[in-house]
Order: structure tokens, then sequence, then C-alpha cells
């Protein structure tokens, strides 16, 4: 009979305790269905009007450990946000657009220019190392390429079942889903921070095989998320805003294997490719959203762009800037799809439209053994950079 009572009496506790912890997650929930917290309704159109204020908190979010009734009835007082999303006992999953990113977002270092991206030249992923044994090498065109990425997860719990998706485009200085083309995705599993497996090099485990059009210039997209705790988020194409995403934009030429890839001749006062087999690169400027962009060209030094260290395999040791000898320029825009124009050619052109286009011309000279010409070209709108695209030209 005591047993019995007692029993009874331990499953009428844990009967309360659940109701207890319903009862609390309901008032922390706003009751109109947005999805809000408590202490929302200003911003749905009441007499507070517009996005209403919440007052930054210090908690991180967790229950007790072990759990009891204080924890319970205790939430976080209404219009109070919890502490800082880092803080949290949330997976933080990020791509790094830089060396030392720790995945703030928005960033404003060339984040077409990540790390995080790796490509196996003429390898397919069924033969293809875990971790390829060159970090910066470049696709081959027509051929088996293996991409990889680098996720890493800062957060103070675990990921459990992180997507990576691998894309590929056409050179496009805005990338959207429209340009985007699915190569492959996987799955895989990061410790919290702290626990010794909190990154990984994942692989794509199908083979990438760029084409010839356009010279095999292609952009590479790599998005992971947690569908449960650390969601893509938005904007989910945009690398610069989006810890989730990583893109690399880059293009490296061995000069010695291409030398006329990029190489120009002044010809009625116009550059022209000194062999049209080569292939001239053309940039999608992408979606414009209604509003006219700046694209413009610059030659920038070497060792401004961390990403060529891979490339050496040694940190801190670049190329060293080649020698100008000629002027670096984009086309005027022309409809995308058209082939190369050579007309109206100057470091920057105004776009104004969708499915437009510019080609990147240089006049300077192969560089010798151990230099390089590394130019970006950039597009932005309203002072902001929305997409990038990098040359490297290696002697």
């Amino acid at each position: 009979m005591n047993e019995n009572h007692e029993a009874s009496e331990s499953c009428r506790n844990r009967a309360d305790a659940v109701r207890d912890l319903v009862a609390a997650v309901t008032e922390l929930v706003c009751g109109c269905g947005c999805g809000g917290r408590a202490g929302d309704h200003g911003g749905h159109g009441g007499d507070g009007g517009g996005r209403p204020t919440r007052t930054p908190g210090t908690d991180d979010g967790g229950l007790g450990d072990p759990l009891t009734p204080g924890d319970i009835h205790h939430p976080p007082r209404p219009g109070h946000w919890p502490g800082p999303r880092k803080d949290m006992h949330l997976p933080f999953l990020f791509l790094r657009a830089f060396p030392g990113d720790t995945g703030t977002r928005p960033t404003t270092q060339p984040f077409w220019e990540s790390p995080d991206v790796y490509i196996l030249g003429g390898v397919h992923p069924s033969v293809a190392p875990d971790v390829p044994a060159q970090l910066g090498q470049t696709a081959l065109a027509g051929q088996d390429n293996t991409v990889y990425a680098h996720v890493w997860n800062l957060g103070h719990a675990q990921a459990r079942a992180v997507v990576v998706e691998f894309y590929w485009c056409d050179p496009s200085l805005g990338i959207n889903p429209s340009s985007a083309n699915l190569i492959g995705q996987t799955m895989l599993s990061l410790g919290a921070r702290g626990s010794g497996r909190a990154h990984a090099v994942v692989k794509c485990p199908v083979g990438w095989v760029p084409t010839f059009i356009n010279g095999g210039h292609e952009c590479l997209v790599v998005r992971c998320w947690e569908e449960t705790s650390d969601g893509l988020g938005t904007p989910p194409w945009d690398a610069a805003m989006n810890r989730h995403v990583a893109q690399r934009n880059i293009h490296v030429i061995a000069a010695a294997d291409q030398p006329h890839a990029l190489r120009l001749n002044a010809e009625g006062g116009a550059l022209v490719p000194v062999d049209l087999l080569a292939g001239p690169l053309t940039l999608n400027v992408g979606p414009l959203y209604g509003e006219p962009a700046q694209v413009a060209v610059e030659r920038v030094a070497p060792h401004t762009m961390p990403w060529l260290q891979l490339r050496t395999g040694v940190r801190g040791q670049f190329p060293t800037q080649a020698t100008q000898t000629g002027p670096v320029v984009l086309s005027a825009p022309r409809p995308a799809g058209g082939g190369p124009g050579f007309g109206g050619q100057a470091g920057q052109q105004v776009v104004t439209g969708d499915n437009q286009q510019v080609t990147f011309a240089t006049g300077d000279a192969p560089p010798a053994q151990g230099q390089a010409h590394v130019y970006r070209v950039t597009a932005s709108q309203q002072g902001e950079v929305f997409g990038g695209y990098t040359v490297v030209l290696l002697g």
C-alpha cells in the first residue's frame, strides 16, 4: 500500500513539473502566433508601433543542471532578451571569410576569398583523401575535381547533424539562387567549443567538372547549418552578411602554363587579347534590385590577399609584387551571355539593370618567377560592397 502511494505521489510530482514547464514556455511565447516573445506586441501595429525595444540580458539561456522547480518558475522577464548569441547553449556554426574570422557579420573584408573552401584538382572524390595535401590548388577544366570545406563550431553546444552544401556558379559578383548549381551535399557532427573536435574538413562526395566555357573560370559557394539549433538564416547566399555561407571567387593562372590567358595588347585604342582561344574573363554583375551598381577593378599587393598563403603553404609567405606594365580595365557592361566585349574600357563602370556582364582585361606582362599580379573586381551599391572576384597571375 505504502509503495503504491509513494509511486502515485512520484507520478503526480512529475506531472506537476511537466505542467509547470509547459506554463513557463507558454508565458515566454507571444500568443499571436508570430513566434515572438512576451512583451513584443508593440511591433504588431498596436499602440507602440514599430519594432519593440528589448532590454539585452546576460542570461545564457541554460536551465539548471539538475533541473529544479526554481528553474521552471523563474523564466526570463518579459521584454528581456537573453545574452549574446555566442554565449548561448547552442551551436555557433560558420565558415571563415578570412583568416582570423570568428563568425562576426557583416564583414568588410574581401569575403569572396574564403580560406575554408579547398580544391583538389583532377581527382575524383572516390579516390581523394579526406584532407587535401595542398590547400591552394585550382580546378582543372574538363576533369573531375574534389571540393572541400572547413566547417567551424564556436558554440557552447555540439552540432549533431550539420548539413554542408557545395555549389558552383558562373563567375558572378552577386551570387543568387538562379546562378547557383548544386554539386553535392554531405553531413557531419561537430563538438562544442573547447571539445577538441569543434571544427573539421569535410569532402563533397560528388565530383565537380568545370567546363571550358569562359576558360574554366567558376565560383564556388559552400553553405552549412544545423536545422534544429542553428539554421541557415538570411540572406541565404550572402557571405558578407551570413556566417553560414562561404565564397571562393578566385581564379589563379600560372603564367608559365598559360602565358596568354590574360595578356592583352593595345590595338586601336583598346585592349584586345593576344590569343582569343585563351578565353577572356567575363563577370556577371548579378541582380541589382532596381538600383545602379558601381563595378571597379584595382591592382592590389599580393600580401593583401591572405588566401595566397594557402598557395605557398607557408604562413606569412607571399609572392612579390610584379612590375606594372600596362593598364587594368573593365569593358562597358553588356547583356550577359553575349560573349566578351572590349569597348568602353575603364577602371570603373556603372551598371544598371539585371543580367549584365563586364569583361576583365589587363595589359600587364606575365610576372617573373616568384612574382604575381593580383587584381580585385568589386561591385557595390550605395557604398556597400556586395560582391567581388579576384584574379591572380602567378610567375
